[in-house]
């Protein structure tokens, strides 16, 4: 039903315009239908590059012109020098007391911070075998007792210690960090910790986000949430959340539906599409409490949601052809931002501020990304490579806007666009399909799909240059991932 639907779209975005279109936000692309719909695109001729276009984006085109290539295969990913990692060590717990550990707390607890601390990109985890050079015996816990040439031979530069007592529910645990260069404690503020087994994994991510605010003035973000489509029971999608390494999976108690394209609502509700044969619309679902926040005759999907201005922006399609909408949180007050007869407007984005948005359009002729004012004023191109442009992302920063772009082999790949400068950036290559990119609130990562495991897509999180890219989940068809703001 859904692979069906979906090539119905494909061939309505070759229509003319006046015939109806249904893309979307976060393409649910059940079977990866957007093959079918990328070779009716190609149908349309991309317009001439014009005097605003960017002038790097400009130059790249006419080098390609020159050397008969597509222009996207002129940007790469560049490896760069070695990354600045701070080396680190985290010895296992200390249990005091003799009480048994039952639950495997200290495990636990010390496995997530050496893990969060690898997925972060900042820190590079000494190997726990390295640590045989240590006495334990002789090892305490005060700077008088801690064996730092030694922990010094072994490559680290910061040491983190935690100890705890066990009592029959939960334990008590301490924590403390240690500069082995000049062998003296660093003032992490970061008091003593009740730890259960509910709510170890969380305390080690609480302490993993201060270490890292510590050294970078912005604490982390391990422990937020992703949310994401997966596939159902038969043709069926439901809408699914995990914790940011992967942990904690759960999934919204939602009618069953085709539930697509997620997004982080109002009040710690979700947004999300239901695809229907009677028309396509949007959902809030809130304190158990589900909201249909659409009513078109033709269809709505995609929703974007700002918390500064309570605004959902989304894209709608009332006869023929779409363009982007704007409402409040409650669905009240609709406002349609564009008005392009001729063209497909979809994918709309908000940036950090709630003034503008990003989006794509095929008014060039072949899909690019667009920012306009909230107040529909200021429309703008701002990628002139690529022929194939879609699901931008604004960065937390309001800097960078990160999208997905099909590439001279007809492969997606994530690419970012410095809003100001112009400047594009290729994040990944030659490793599958690669799509709908989603910022961290902290604006250092991004989750995004990948099918370089499979056909089906997986979850995978990378930092904002391309770097330390980690696969979240071994599942497969987990899609549209979008991560809490």
């Amino acid at each position: 039903m859904l692979m069906s639907r979906y090539f119905f779209l494909a061939l309505l975005l070759a229509l003319p315009a006046a015939a109806s279109a249904r893309p979307d936000k976060k393409d649910a692309h059940a079977d990866d239908p957007a093959a079918a719909a990328l070779s009716a695109l190609d149908a349309k001729p991309d317009a001439a590059t014009d005097a605003s276009a960017d002038p790097g984006q400009q130059t790249i085109n006419q080098e390609a012109v020159v050397l008969g290539v597509d222009p996207l295969s002129l940007i790469t990913v560049t490896p760069g020098g070695p990354p600045v990692r701070i080396p680190i060590a985290i010895p296992d717990s200390i249990k005091i007391g003799d009480n048994a550990d039952e639950n495997g707390l200290g495990r636990t607890l010390c496995d997530v911070i050496r893990n969060d601390l690898t997925m972060s990109g900042l820190f590079e985890v000494m190997p726990t075998e390295t640590y045989a050079l240590v006495n334990p015996a002789k090892e305490g816990l005060t700077t008088s007792t801690i064996q730092f040439d030694s922990w010094y031979n072994i490559g680290a530069s910061v040491l983190v210690k935690t100890h705890y007592t066990v009592n029959p529910e939960h334990g008590e645990f301490a924590f403390d960090v240690f500069n082995v260069d000049t062998a003296s404690p660093i003032a992490l503020k970061f008091p003593t910790q009740t730890i259960t087994p509910k709510n170890v994994r969380a305390v080690a991510h609480q302490f993993v986000n201060k270490l890292i605010g510590f050294y970078t003035g912005t604490d982390g973000v391990f422990g937020s949430r992703i949310l994401f489509a997966a596939q159902g029971k038969s043709n069926f999608r439901k809408i699914q959340a995990f914790d940011t390494d992967g942990f904690g999976l759960a999934s919204y108690d939602l009618p069953e539906a085709i539930n697509v394209m997620p997004e982080w609502g109002p009040d710690g509700g979700i947004l999300y599409t239901q695809l229907s044969p009677q028309g396509d619309n949007l959902f809030l679902y809130a304190d158990k409490k589900l909201t249909q926040l659409t009513d078109f005759e033709g269809w709505a999907s995609g929703a974007d949601y700002c918390p500064k201005s309570r605004k959902i922006a989304f894209t709608g399609a009332r006869e023929q052809n779409s363009n982007i909408y704007i409402m409040d949180a409650d669905g009240s007050n609709l406002t349609q931002l564009t008005d392009m007869p001729d063209s497909i407007q979809t994918s709309p984005s908000w940036s950090p501020d709630c003034r503008r948005l990003a989006f794509v359009s095929n008014y060039s002729g072949k899909p690019q990304i667009y920012i306009i004012n909230a107040d529909g004023t200021g429309m703008r191109r701002i990628t002139w490579v690529g022929n194939y442009n879609t699901t931008p992302d604004w960065s937390p920063k309001g800097d960078l806007i990160a999208f997905t772009a099909r590439d001279e082999r007809n492969v997606f790949d994530i690419f970012t666009v410095n809003v100001n400068s112009g400047e594009v950036t290729r994040l990944t290559q030659d490793q599958g399909h690669n799509r709908e990119p989603s910022w961290a609130p902290d604006g250092r990562y991004l989750v995004f799909e990948s099918t370089r495991d499979g056909k089906q897509p997986r979850l995978y999180l990378m930092n904002q240059d391309g770097r330390w890219q980690t696969r979240l989940s071994s599942t497969p068809g987990l899609k549209t991932p979008t991560w809490h703001f």
